[in-house]
C-alpha cells in the first residue's frame, strides 16, 4: 500500500494555504508536524477527500482518491480538529450510529464498539451521555469512531488536544500497537505526540515541506546547535533578550538556560544533546509555534 502527494496545492482566493507538496508513504505512523497555520489541516482535509486540491494529486497504489470515490473512503478512519457530537447520545449509542453510516452491520458494529470502548478507556462509562464527558473524554469518543471501520489510512488532526499526559500516553500506545499494516498520519503541533513513535515526521512550514525524514535524523541535524549554560537570573534574562532560548529553569538564586545557536559568544555555555523540539523551535520563531 501507497499514498503518494505530488505538487499538492491548495489556495484560497489569493492566499496559498499549501504549496506544491510531494511526498510519499507506505504502512507506518507519520507525523505532520507545524504551527498552526502551517497547512497541516487543510492537507489532512485532502486526503480525506472532505475538500479538493487547487492543484496536483493524490493516489493510492496509482490510482487518484478523488477517482476511487467511496472505495478510497471506505479504507480510512478521519477525525478531525473539531468533531460534532449527538451530545444527548450515550459513547455507546454514537459509535453503533458512526458504525452504521461506515456500513458496519449490527453484530461488527456491537463487537468493534466494545473493543474500542475499552481500548480508549471508556468502557466504564459508555452508557452515559456524551454531554456529561470532559473534553479529553469526548476526544477519546472520537478517537474510536475513527478506528471502528479498521481502516488501512488513519487520519488523526490534532488529536491529543484536551487530554492529560496519561491519556496521550495510551492514545501513542493505541496508534503504535494498530501501525503494522496501516498508514497513520497525525497531524500535530505537540512534538512528544510524534517523537517516539514516527517512522518519519513531516515538517510544514508556510504551506511548503520543509523536510521529510525520520525524527533521528532531524534531531542529528541539530548538533552542534543546542546549548545550556548554569547562570545568574540577571544574565538568564539577558541570554531570553539575545539569544533563542527554548528553557530557562531556576536552581537556587541561578537558573539553567537551553538555548539555540549556530555560533554564539556566550562564555560557558556547553554543548548538550539535542531533541526533536529543537528541530521544531529552531525552525519555527516564538509567534509561529504559540498554540
Amino acid at each position: 500500500m501507497q499514498l503518494d502527494a505530488k505538487q499538492l496545492s491548495k489556495t484560497f482566493g489569493k492566499k496559498t494555504v499549501i504549496d506544491q507538496l510531494h511526498f510519499q508513504l507506505t504502512p507506518g505512523i507519520y507525523g505532520f508536524l507545524g504551527a498552526n497555520g502551517s497547512g497541516k489541516t487543510t492537507l489532512m482535509r485532502i486526503l480525506a477527500t472532505v475538500a479538493h486540491p487547487s492543484s496536483g494529486s493524490v493516489t493510492l497504489n496509482g490510482e487518484n482518491i478523488f477517482k476511487l470515490g467511496e472505495t478510497y473512503r471506505d479504507l480510512i478512519g478521519y477525525l478531525p480538529q473539531n468533531i460534532g457530537y449527538y451530545q444527548h447520545f450515550s459513547a455507546k449509542k454514537f459509535l453503533h450510529y458512526m458504525a452504521t453510516i461506515k456500513g458496519l452491520t449490527k453484530e461488527e458494529s456491537v463487537t468493534r464498539t466494545e473493543d474500542l470502548l475499552e481500548k480508549v478507556g471508556l468502557q466504564d462509562v459508555g452508557k452515559k451521555k456524551i454531554k456529561t464527558f470532559s473534553g479529553g473524554m469526548k476526544q477519546r469518543v472520537g478517537i474510536a469512531q475513527a478506528l471502528l471501520n479498521n481502516p488501512k489510512i488513519v487520519l488523526v488532526d490534532e488529536p491529543t488536544v484536551g487530554l492529560d499526559p496519561k491519556e496521550r500516553i495510551r492514545f501513542r500506545n493505541l496508534l503504535a500497537s494498530m501501525a503494522q499494516d496501516k498508514i497513520v498520519l497525525i497531524s500535530t503541533h505537540i512534538v512528544s505526540d510524534i517523537e517516539t513513535i514516527a517512522k518519519e515526521v513531516l515538517v510544514l512550514k508556510q504551506g511548503r515541506l520543509l523536510a521529510q525524514a525520520p525524527p533521528a535524523t532531524l534531531v542529528d541535524e541539530m548538533r552542534g546547535r543546542v546549548w545550556e549554560i548554569l547562570c545568574s537570573q540577571s544574565e538568564a534574562l539577558q541570554l531570553e533578550a539575545t539569544q533563542q532560548t527554548t528553557n530557562i529553569t531556576p536552581e537556587g538564586n541561578e537558573a539553567r538556560v537551553r538555548f539555540l545557536a549556530d555560533q554564539h559568544d556566550v562564555h560557558g555555555a556547553s554543548e548538550v544533546t539535542p531533541t526533536l523540539e529543537d528541530y521544531y523551535l529552531y525552525h519555527f520563531d516564538r509567534t509561529e509555534v504559540v498554540s
